[in-house]
């Protein structure tokens, strides 16, 4: 993990960064909504930089997040195969 992340969220502490994690979606939300791909690059590393310092400092679970993602990509092809297989 890059040490600037630690240093940031010491700084600014917890209340300050999640509200800022909010804030950071938002403007992902924003740049997708007017299809501005210069500005999704930048909402998006604002927000990986975001989620980053959350896992650290919430004491997340990577493991469960790679187990949760996974079972729902597995859900997510089950429901394609199956929507591919009532087209014919």
């Amino acid at each position: 993990m890059d040490k600037r992340i630690k240093e940031i969220f010491k700084f600014y502490g917890e209340k300050a960064q999640k509200q800022q994690l909010i804030q950071e979606l938002a403007e992902l939300i924003v740049g997708l909504t007017k299809n501005d791909l210069e500005n999704i690059h930048e909402e998006i590393a604002d927000v990986e930089i975001m989620l980053e310092q959350l896992k650290l400092f919430k004491n997340i679970d990577i493991k469960k997040i790679e187990e949760y993602r996974e079972f729902k990509l597995n859900r997510q092809m089950k429901r394609i195969e199956s929507l591919k297989s009532k087209e014919f």
